[in-house]
């Protein structure tokens, strides 16, 4: 009779889906509004606080690697609670102090904080409660709330930081952070199905790699260095897309952009959850890196609303579909024992893609414009095309 409620991992997607929505909606969205109002605000240089977005995302991929090994020995819910608590004081304190070095300080441990309750503990919470083929659902509907934080409360954050500033709008920020992740973690999340009396055995042709053999592989070498190309193209694509379409057509086509990026984007991913049931990861994702240069290469050379609204289209599809698949692989090869720190550390190098990407767009659109930018930036998924055909399939562990 207990077989006809509802599987209890669908609730922990229910409320990973909101903890990644505040997680990225005030934290990796927002990075660029805190930025421009922090820089208004205390006249420090857009370059000076650029360093502050960066430690973010840097000491936000160490510490993930630190929170995978935590994950091994302690329950989830008090990772994430303790995260959510430290990023929240973090991010409440960042629009009080007027110093970089405090800036710094605080948004290196506001980065810290979030990667106790991002993508390393909710890809790791998905693996272990979905061995099957409902994990790459599972994990669409889940990671479906990076892209809902980016929607929802990054727009009403720069509304608030506009009419009360940033001492008072980060500081509610900060505690909304922390009142709404610290409870949903400990009252919702469980660490694994064995411990509510749910079967959470491996699939059957899982793998079971130890971590120090599985990031030797070459097949692990070469998706992550794929990764670190890709992920660079397509945060520096996203990144600058609006002031690229804003060159081409205006203003209106520009917002038009964006909303057809997101909006595909979700769309992308719904469907991939499905597709990735009836077709290789492997398969999918060669073809998802195509599309992101495909798309990366339309906006290069579009001269029209047309042309860029297109490539953002195109290149949209591509994108969370990308995101979704990176842990999704790496569970298929390795399985499910060493997970989270075998992911956290592939995470890690991407971070520098990640990080990087929007610097890197940036400086090439200073020497050569946005045709060259974006034709670089194509030409970067292309390079991880050809990274992740050379990895070959998931390795199969002799023992």
């Amino acid at each position: 009779m207990g077989e006809s409620r509802i599987y209890y991992g669908w609730w922990l997607v229910a409320a990973l889906f909101v903890v990644l929505a505040v997680s990225s909606g005030f934290g990796f969205y927002n990075m660029s509004v805190y930025m421009n109002v922090l820089a208004a605000v205390h006249g420090h240089g857009i370059g000076e606080l650029s360093l502050a977005v960066s430690l973010f995302f840097l000491v936000g991929g160490v510490g993930g690697m630190w929170v995978a090994s935590l994950l091994e020995r302690f329950d989830a819910r008090v990772i994430m609670a303790v995260g959510g608590l430290i990023a929240g004081i973090a991010l409440a304190f960042s629009g009080t102090v007027t110093s970089l070095p405090g800036i710094y300080l605080l948004f290196s441990l506001f980065g810290f904080g979030n990667a106790a309750v991002s993508i390393v503990t909710s890809t790791t919470l998905v693996t272990r409660w979905f061995p099957g083929r409902d994990r790459s659902i599972a994990l669409s509907i889940a990671s479906t709330g990076l892209s809902a934080g980016g929607i929802l409360l990054t727009p009403w954050s720069a509304r608030m930081l506009s009419t009360h500033g940033p001492e008072q709008a980060m500081t509610w920020f900060g505690i909304a952070f922390a009142a709404i992740i610290v409870p949903l973690s400990i009252l919702l999340v469980r660490d694994r199905p064995r411990l509510l009396g749910r079967g959470g055995a491996p699939a059957p042709s899982s793998a079971r790699w130890n971590y120090d053999a599985a990031i030797r592989t070459p097949f692990f070498i070469l998706l992550t260095l794929g990764y670190l190309f890709a992920m660079g193209a397509q945060v520096g694509g996203i990144a600058h897309l609006y002031n690229r379409a804003v060159g081409i057509a205006g203003l209106d086509t520009a917002t038009l952009a964006v909303q057809a990026l997101t909006l595909c984007s979700i769309s992308g991913r719904f469907l991939g959850g499905f597709l990735v049931t009836r077709v290789p990861i492997r398969l999918y994702t060669l073809v998802n890196l195509l599309g992101q240069g495909l798309g990366l290469a339309i906006i290069a050379g579009a001269d029209s609303a047309t042309g860029v609204l297109g490539g953002a289209v195109i290149f949209g599809l591509t994108v969370g579909n990308l995101l979704m698949l990176h842990p999704l692989w790496l569970a298929e090869g390795f399985g499910v024992e060493s997970y989270a720190r075998i992911f956290s550390l592939s995470n890690a190098v991407t971070v520098i893609g990640v990080a990087g990407g929007p610097a890197l767009l940036g400086g090439i659109f200073d020497a050569g414009g946005y045709p060259l930018a974006y034709g670089v930036a194509a030409a970067s998924s292309v390079l991880a095309f050809f990274a992740m055909l050379a990895a070959g399939s998931a390795p199969r562990r002799t023992e």
